[in-house]
């Protein structure tokens, strides 16, 4: 499968999103496309996971690893079917580009 991004966190396929580091700098994670029921587009702020680098707080959303995460200002925000963290948020590095892709995905299933 061709890989439509790629960063230093994660990977963008038809399919599938690659997490490089899912928990702290290890831990790989895929989620199929299926499983993503929405996008949408979240400011980031101290208290709504601009300063959390991995993990969750509340076991409804889920942050994957990202060091560089409280020096960026947007999320992209995936609701799943997932019972445990419905919600991810992706902090891609070129976050434009990863999320005109993920639309374009979830608009066509």
């Amino acid at each position: 499968m061709k890989v439509l991004y790629n960063d230093k966190y994660l990977q963008i396929f038809e399919d599938k999103i690659k997490f490089k580091a899912w928990v702290l700098p290890w831990g790989k994670k895929e989620v199929k496309i299926d499983h993503i029921k929405k996008i949408s587009e979240k400011k980031m702020g101290t208290f709504s996971g601009k300063l959390r680098i991995s993990g969750t707080g509340n076991f409804r959303d889920w942050f994957h690893y990202d060091a560089e995460r409280p020096k960026k200002e947007k999320a992209i925000v995936l609701e799943t079917d997932f019972k445990i963290y419905k919600r991810l948020w992706l902090t891609p590095e070129k976050h434009g580009q990863a999320f005109s892709i993920l639309n374009k995905i979830l608009t066509k299933k």
